[in-house]
């Protein structure tokens, strides 16, 4: 094995430390562009939208907070053909900036769940009313929520799936900006095709949820359905343009921006509103300690032997602590990136994991091979 002079193995050791930053700041941040493009398109041989990648849909005006709205019920409709079966994804979401979680539908691998926060002095969070493993990737569903003073109940493709009494949704949950295909504060990405979206005054009775699946089933003719009883309704008619008319006027047509957008960007999140009970959550965690680890195997022995500190564990952790920090700072800024503590967590985790293996006597027999200088006898 070639040993370095002391002077040479400092150079080498600041030239891999500095390529190791710009590696990992590449891999992270790669590509940083602000603006990515709306993955949104028409369909050309019927009517429809085609959401894949990273693509956004918003309504051009808010829907308005009418008086008495929290005493109101509603339903949601939407005809559409999911793609994936796995991850976390945002299909719909009203998004006010007082409280942006506060009507939101999710498809979470197979299921489909809507969930609500409550924010007063604090935001509250209910528990999400979920129908489990409903979704069939690449085929057509309706997925219908229907919200009264006494119950909501979640239907898909005409069949009730899950109800709960006390999940307190109202037609004031419909205020606010309609976002369609992501959520308003993170990447949360969903990928299929559109086909029909309706909001009700009222609260779809089982036997008015069953007619109309066979309405859209069949044809998709508005006509059969009471116009007087719908806030919107939209039909992807258009084929063309940036704008999604609603049939029902006056009312908040939809438009598809050019590029793709989050309403606001969580800033460095906390882990506890991170936190996922699914297997990518938990791979995301793995692969932020492990992509990490190479970075401590690199800064150990920068700050040992290049920079001759009595701390070279401690300061590896630091740096890769603050390295973190910036990259989640600088990914608030990406809108096909996350931005939140957990990250920082577990990436110091993995620089202090691969300082730690400096401490090994093979590691310590390989510095001292490699340069003239002992550099065992400085370690931690």
């Amino acid at each position: 094995m070639r040993t370095f002079p002391l002077q040479d193995g400092r150079l080498v050791l600041k030239i891999l430390a500095a390529t190791g930053i710009c590696v990992l700041l590449a891999i992270t941040l790669w590509p940083f562009n602000p603006w990515p493009r709306n993955e949104v398109s028409w369909l050309h041989d019927e009517d429809g939208l085609r959401l894949f990648g990273h693509g956004t849909i918003l309504s051009v005006a808010q829907f308005p907070n009418e008086a008495g709205a929290e005493n109101e019920p509603f339903s949601l409709e939407f005809w559409m053909v999911p793609w994936r079966d796995e991850g976390s994804t945002v299909m719909f979401a009203f998004y006010v900036r007082e409280n942006p979680g506060q009507f939101v539908v999710r498809q979470d691998g197979l299921d489909v769940s809507v969930s609500h926060t409550t924010r007063q002095r604090e935001e509250k969070n209910h528990h999400p009313l979920v129908a489990g493993q409903v979704i069939a990737p690449n085929k057509r569903t309706l997925v219908t929520v229907t919200a009264g003073p006494k119950e909501t109940t979640l239907y898909v493709n005409g069949q009730a799936q899950s109800t709960s009494q006390s999940f307190g949704l109202s037609r004031r949950n419909l205020t606010g900006e309609f976002v369609i295909g992501t959520s308003p504060v993170e990447n949360e990405a969903w990928c299929g095709i559109l086909h029909g979206i309706a909001i009700y005054k009222n609260e779809l009775t089982a036997q008015e949820v069953a007619s109309h699946y066979k309405t859209w089933l069949a044809s998709r003719e508005e006509g059969r359905i009471d116009k007087r009883s719908i806030l919107a309704l939209y039909l992807f008619r258009e084929r063309s343009g940036t704008l999604v008319r609603n049939e029902i006027q006056p009312g908040v047509d939809l438009r598809i921006p050019k590029h793709y957008t989050i309403r606001r960007r969580n800033v460095l999140l906390p882990p506890w509103k991170e936190f996922r009970t699914e297997w990518t959550y938990v791979r995301r965690l793995i692969l932020n300690v492990v992509g990490f680890i190479p970075m401590g195997l690199i800064l150990y022995p920068y700050f040992l032997v290049a920079l001759g500190s009595k701390r070279p564990w401690l300061m590896s952790y630091v740096t890769g602590t603050v390295l973190s920090l910036i990259i989640e700072i600088l990914q608030s800024f990406l809108p096909m990136r996350g931005s939140g503590w957990t990250d920082v967590i577990t990436n110091s985790a993995g620089t202090a994991l691969g300082a730690s293996m400096c401490y090994s006597s093979v590691a310590q027999d390989i510095l001292k091979k490699l340069f003239a200088e002992k550099a065992s006898e400085r370690k931690l």
